[in-house]
């Protein structure tokens, strides 16, 4: 499933049905996209569009036609079993109501729950809100809908300020925010109550019920990887076999030991620009060693401009298209013979990510320096902040101080390393990789296994001194998958605990992280010295990969009368230098010229549609 479109009147004497006409349409004209059914009733309305590998998906109704439910995404019970549909759902929202219901549920999904006994409708969003939906305020009722932009273009919208700042800043939306004012993301485990006295807001799941330090090293191992087994043996079955990525790190190789276990049919893959890029050798030898069937897709191509197009709208404009385009081409290849994408996201909590901030102070009850935290992984990019005008200005680094200190709250009194466990789920998970994943949910079913509470419930429960230096996924492979522990990682050493017997293995560790020292060291030298450094520094062509698309596009023309300068966010002058096409930049500038080319290009596709549609009517 994909795409879904809801509208829930005020009252029941109000007439919804322009409204939900109205985001049908726009629905099916933004993402391009075809309705395969709907539902209508005085208590709701409801339109589904699903991915072209679920085409014959429906709303589904219960045998009395008193509850409708949408199933967007991919979710399994928990603890997992397979077999189980919509109305297992209907059953259990019966049985246990809608939040007991959600708590018994693992995955990347979203529901929306019509039930025309109480005239209720629930929305509900997996632990992390991975799989992103929005809702809209309008005069007769409120809309929810898979696609930000969507519920923008129904009603005249103005771009949020600190949503576009931070997206040109960082490349991510956080918190609520959508790129529009008027279009506020569903946070996370919650479940949206919509009923005649207007909108209940409840969490079904927190960070706070996360059994911090529990585990020791050898049950941590053994709950997550006999999770992951019964995830993976859990999925829906089908004529296709799955496909997973297969690189030179740690959370793919993760992925892989469950799949071996898990004696389901699959595949693998790796995206790589060469045939000799480290993460492309690798795969190869473990594919190899395991005789594998594996696919290399070649990445780092120029986008075309159909599909600069299509990833523009499938991400709404609220991530990089340029990039995203690469993404696209990739899944559009493998999803031709597949049944669905596995990846070894969330895997980087098995192994402490971002606990080298807190060294050597791990597993410490003392409250996260949240300004720390943001300086260092939210605002450690420089950007061009003089484009912003008053209206879209933003100190940073502030900013995402506060925004970081908002997702600990419910954990205030946690250990230090539950604490960055909890920032980088809450923050980076659900709004970096939970962007792409739901942009890729459009054409098939993608998502990270590892992502499921029965995988990660563990993980999280294990003590810091198990996860450190990534020790509880190294045991794992040594326990579980000992031939994979014995084959190099991209950086030439194994991810296998280091022994006296094996330490030789380890030497290539040396130059890895003196590597790393040195270019720490001289990063640290340029910025002391920045002035020298950006006279001398070479000029780079700003934008030499996207040739095709102002070939084959109006972009070059855009670029320089954008709309952007008519929001009132942004200083004319600055921005329009900026966007000059036929000028040069460095570094973050170019990352920081696609951020704004997107935007450009969202504000040129929905108001072009939007006047259609005033023509039409």
């Amino acid at each position: 499933m994909s795409h879904a479109f809801l509208f829930v009147p005020t009252t029941p004497s109000a007439d919804g049905a322009g409204e939900f006409r109205k985001g049908v349409q726009a629905l099916a004209g933004f993402k391009a996209v075809e309705i395969t059914d709907t539902a209508t009733s005085g208590v709701a309305s409801v339109a589904v569009a699903p991915n072209r590998k679920a085409a014959g998906k429906r709303v589904y109704r219960s045998g009395d036609g008193q509850i409708w439910i949408v199933d967007l995404g991919t979710w399994l019970p928990l603890p997992a079993k397979s077999g189980c549909d919509a109305s297992w759902l209907v059953e259990q929202y019966r049985n246990h109501g809608v939040r007991e219901m959600a708590r018994r549920l693992q995955g990347v999904f979203s529901l929306l729950i019509v039930d025309l006994r109480s005239r209720r409708v629930h929305v509900v969003t997996d632990r992390c809100g991975s799989l992103h939906v929005y809702y809209r305020r309008f005069p007769d009722g409120y809309a929810v809908c898979s696609s930000s932009a969507v519920l923008a273009l129904c009603a005249d919208s103005r771009l949020d300020p600190i949503a576009v700042h931070e997206f040109v800043a960082t490349g991510i939306v956080y918190e609520e925010r959508s790129l529009w004012a008027d279009v506020q993301k569903i946070g996370p485990a919650t479940v949206l109550t919509f009923d005649g006295s207007g909108v209940d807001e409840q969490t079904y799941w927190t960070f706070s019920e996360v059994d911090a330090e529990k585990l020791n090293l050898e049950e941590a191992v053994e709950q997550t990887h006999h999770g992951l087994v019964e995830v993976l043996k859990a999925l829906p079955d089908g004529d296709q076999p799955l496909i997973s990525d297969l690189t030179g790190g740690y959370d793919s190789r993760l992925l892989l030991a469950g799949l071996l276990d898990a004696g389901r049919p699959f595949r693998t893959t790796v995206s790589g620009s060469t045939s000799d890029h480290p993460d492309v050798v690798v795969a190869g030898r473990i594919a190899s060693e395991f005789g594998l069937q594996h696919q290399h897709v070649m990445s780092e191509r120029v986008p075309s401009a159909e599909e600069f197009d299509a990833a523009l709208r499938m991400t709404d404009g609220e991530y990089d298209a340029f990039d995203y385009a690469r993404i696209l081409h990739t899944h559009r290849l493998l999803s031709a013979g597949n049944r669905m994408s596995l990846n070894g996201s969330f895997g980087e909590l098995a192994r402490g990510y971002w606990w080298e901030l807190l060294w050597p102070n791990l597993a410490q009850h003392r409250s996260l320096d949240a300004e720390m935290v943001a300086r260092r992984r939210f605002a450690a990019v420089a950007y061009d902040a003089s484009i912003f005008d008053v209206a879209g200005q933003l100190n940073l680094r502030s900013h995402m101080a506060e925004v970081v200190s908002h997702a600990i709250r419910p954990i205030a009194g946690f250990p230090n390393t539950s604490q960055m466990d909890c920032v980088y789920f809450t923050l980076r998970m659900q709004r970096w990789q939970g962007r792409i994943g739901s942009s890729t949910n459009q054409l098939w079913p993608a998502f990270p296994p590892i992502g499921f509470a029965q995988v990660l419930d563990p993980i999280l429960a294990a003590r810091a001194k198990t996860r450190f230096r990534s020790l509880l996924v190294r045991r794992l492979f040594a326990r579980f998958a000992p031939r994979l522990s014995r084959l190099p990682l991209e950086h030439g050493y194994p991810p296998m605990p280091a022994t006296a017997m094996n330490l030789w293995r380890f030497a290539p560790v040396l130059a890895h992280y003196g590597g790393k020292v040195v270019s720490k060291v001289s990063a640290r030298l340029a910025a002391g010295n920045s002035a020298r450094v950006a006279e001398s520094a070479p000029a780079l062509a700003l934008r030499p990969e996207n040739a095709a698309i102002f070939c084959d596009t109006d972009m070059a023309v855009w670029m320089r009368s954008p709309l952007l300068q008519e929001t009132g966010l942004f200083r004319p002058e600055p921005l329009r230098a900026m966007l000059n096409p036929d000028g040069t930049a460095s570094g973050g500038q170019v990352e920081q010229w696609r951020r704004l080319a997107t935007v450009e290009a969202l504000l040129r596709t929905v108001g072009g549609l939007r006047r259609h549609y005033t023509m039409r009517d």
